[in-house]
């Protein structure tokens, strides 16, 4: 019982962590390309113009795309259940990487709001994505220890 729930919650972490990489890529690319950003908002566009969704010329985004990345390699890797890999050190990552997430995207909110003074739609999407992916990791850490 307890297997079948951690693998569900494995593959929604693993599917939310794609979404992350599709709007990371998404929003990459328009800073890439410095193209408008399709947006409910002007925020987008604020946002992606201020210098401050640069950390050392690198677009804020990038590091989404990244972290997003390496969730959604190791959420596959636990779910195919190879032998030669350690569940639990896979987790382990996981919970680290969802940890660093949740603080980047609140550094960023806290700078979009305090400094940037405008809110990007994609931004806040991820933030929320990766705070539910983070309860999640939490979720299946929890349970994993139990079992």
């Amino acid at each position: 019982m307890k297997d079948k729930r951690l693998m569900l919650l494995n593959r929604v972490i693993f599917v939310l962590s794609l979404i992350g990489v599709a709007i990371a890529i998404y929003v990459t690319q328009s800073f890439l390309r410095h193209s408008p950003i399709v947006c409910v908002n002007t925020g987008c566009e604020l946002v992606r113009k201020s210098a401050a969704s640069y950390i050392f010329g690198i677009p804020v985004p990038m590091f989404g795309l990244a972290g997003y990345s390496m969730l959604a390699i190791l959420a596959f890797l636990r779910t195919t259940k190879l032998k030669s890999l350690n569940s639990k050190l896979l987790l382990n990552l996981m919970l680290a990487i969802a940890t660093f997430g949740v603080l980047f995207v609140s550094w960023f909110t806290y700078t979009e709001l305090f400094v940037i003074k405008a809110v990007c739609t994609w931004c806040a999407i991820s933030a929320v994505n990766m705070i539910v992916i983070f309860i999640m990791v939490i979720k299946s850490y929890t349970s994993y220890s139990k079992a």
